[in-house]
């Protein structure tokens, strides 16, 4: 998760005076990067938009960038720097409610649009009230700034980490496991920073037992629940088969890939990757979704036994076929079932076969 800095101050109190670069120069940089971005947005889980003000976290600019007219012209630049499948957060919902006064629902998604593209960090996540500034001191307002930043979640990545309240008077930090489960799952919460600020919160949340739980949650968590197909198929014919996944995480998938089923020849040992249409960046948290697929197996394939294998490798082309960049589902192993992960295939056994004719 990249975010360009100009400056780096020392603490929370300690930022008012540092410098941040000119708009002219600050496009040119995001130019200059657009290519690099590109090259490596494989390994980039999405892109927090910096460049203005300490910490890049766009207050205190030095050079008038926090203007409306500067926020949107670096914002359009970023964007345009990123693949059009992937998304920017930015630090304040306000800024967010001006450029889009309703958040983006699921039936866009997925279409490419600043609106859907764009999303949240929170760097004082549970800190007070207001979250240290992030959200108005007005209730009423606060309340349509969070609200709206809950919906936005549910389409564009949402996290930051917990930090000290020091620069706001009377702060009362939300650090019990009711907060961050409650709010983890409401904004659906897809990373937090594990090394800033953990005393008041992670270590509470360590000690009261939820840590765990925690972790778990964040961002998605798949789980495969059922597989059904015919127990026989022919070659350069359509096999169907029914596949149930549930996501019981808090957040969706976000960065492109495709379900695919895998058979391994029983005997040769060779394997079959067969890619489907169903995009998992569909499964919305806290919901099932089944599939019913048709599968052509190559003309070309051996006859014989089948182990079937559900995969979901990268979608980008460098690493697709790199099982570290796979997905794990939740699934525990089970030998009884013949159902486990296979590290080698970044791929997960259904424990069922299928005959090829």
């Amino acid at each position: 998760i990249p975010r360009f800095v100009y400056n780096y101050p020392a603490s929370e109190t300690e930022y008012r005076d540092v410098t941040d670069a000119s708009l002219s120069r600050v496009l040119a940089h995001i130019a200059q990067l657009k290519p690099v971005l590109q090259e490596n947005s494989d390994v980039i889980a999405y892109l927090q938009a910096g460049f203005i003000g300490a910490w890049g976290e766009w207050h205190t600019s030095s050079n008038g960038l926090a203007s409306t007219t500067n926020r949107t012209a670096i914002r359009d630049a970023l964007l345009d720097a990123m693949p059009k499948d992937q998304f920017v957060q930015f630090r304040y919902p306000p800024h967010l409610m001006a450029w889009f006064a309703s958040a983006p629902g699921e039936s866009s998604a997925l279409n490419g649009s600043a609106a859907s593209r764009s999303g949240v960090h929170n760097d004082c996540f549970l800190a007070s009230a207001t979250d240290v500034g992030t959200y108005s001191d007005n209730a009423s307002t606060r309340t349509e700034q969070r609200n709206y930043t809950m919906a936005l979640s549910k389409v564009s990545p949402f996290g930051g980490e917990t930090c000290d309240p020091a620069d706001e008077d009377g702060a009362q930090p939300r650090t019990s496991c009711a907060a961050i489960l409650g709010e983890g799952k409401q904004f659906s919460l897809t990373y937090l920073n594990s090394e800033y600020h953990t005393e008041a919160f992670h270590s509470r949340w360590k000690k009261d037992g939820c840590y765990a739980e925690v972790q778990r949650s964040m961002g998605y968590r798949l789980e495969f629940l059922s597989t059904e197909h015919a127990a026989t198929a022919a070659a350069d014919a359509a096999w169907p088969i029914r596949i149930a996944v549930r996501n019981v995480g808090w957040a969706r998938p976000y960065k492109p890939r495709q379900l695919s089923v895998f058979l391994k020849h029983r005997v040769s040992g060779n394997v079959l990757k067969l890619v489907t249409s169903v995009d998992p960046r569909t499964w919305t948290a806290g919901n099932t979704f089944a599939h019913d697929i048709s599968i052509v197996i190559p003309s070309t394939a051996q006859s014989g036994e089948y182990d079937i294998y559900l995969a979901l490798p990268d979608g980008a082309a460098q690493i697709n076929g790199d099982p570290r960049f796979a997905v794990r589902p939740a699934n525990a192993d089970n030998a009884g079932n013949r159902q486990a992960w296979n590290t080698a295939l970044g791929a997960f056994s259904t424990g069922t076969i299928v005959t090829l004719k």
